[in-house]
């Protein structure tokens, strides 16, 4: 399952509430302000490494918001082209936020 994140995790619960549902082969793929939980170094950033399952982040999020070079190296950074077959790889999807 591909989850999809735009809230920023500093502001509300939802990729808290995310991480306590996923699966081994779950996908998360974070968009708008969930770029920020991505940025290396900050806790949010550690508790979704933890998690065992790819996390991908929408360059044009990071760029907008001046993140671009800030991002974890653990992080998968895909473009609109990335974000349609990411989309297309996975059946079932859930938005958060």
């Amino acid at each position: 399952m591909l989850h999809t994140i735009s809230t920023s995790p500093f502001q509300t619960q939802d990729l808290q509430r995310c991480l306590q549902y996923l699966r081994p082969d779950d996908e998360i793929l974070l968009l708008q302000d969930a770029v920020s939980a991505g940025i290396e170094k900050n806790s949010w950033c550690e508790a979704i490494k933890k998690s065992g399952v790819k996390i991908y982040l929408l360059e044009a999020d990071l760029a907008a918001r001046g993140l671009a070079d800030k991002v974890d190296n653990s992080m998968n950074v895909i473009d609109f082209k990335g974000f349609v077959l990411l989309t297309e790889q996975h059946e079932s999807q859930l938005k958060w936020g």
